[in-house]
């Protein structure tokens, strides 16, 4: 029983790894974000996230493709497994975050679990977590 549950847990992990490969290799897609670049959208992470959770479609018209800015608080900092730098944003006391992807890992080095921060990037929708592309730190 012990190595069936492994072996589904494996297979499970496997299943999202590569469902997210798509998601993944698309990072840089989009519009180039710079200081200069205004978005469409202002918006917390926790609202984000609420609004994503109370109806994924619904906020996707409003968000998806569109260029945000994100503000909330650093719960984690790390590289996925195509090793492409990301912070997640607090959107949820437990669970959903905003997983904001970054092309220089210089910027997400200099950042630390607990602070506050403002992004601006281009949201993809929501895959687990939401996920925003080609992050800066505003």
């Amino acid at each position: 029983m012990k190595n069936f549950l492994s072996l589904m847990s494996f297979l499970f992990f496997l299943i999202i790894a590569f469902g997210s490969l798509e998601e993944l290799e698309s990072l840089d897609d989009g519009p180039k974000i710079t200081a200069d670049t205004k978005p469409n959208l202002i918006v917390s992470a926790k609202k984000l996230y609420k609004n994503y959770n109370a109806n994924e479609i619904a906020a996707d018209e409003k968000y998806k493709g569109k260029i945000i800015e994100v503000t909330g608080v650093i719960r984690d900092i790390g590289n996925d497994i195509m090793d492409n730098a990301y912070v997640t944003l607090v959107g949820d006391q437990y669970f959903g975050d905003i997983q904001c992807y970054f092309s220089e890992k210089s910027v997400v080095a200099s950042l630390s679990k607990g602070k506050r921060i403002t992004i601006i990037g281009n949201c993809s929708g929501l895959m687990m977590n939401v996920h925003i592309n080609n992050c800066i730190v505003k």
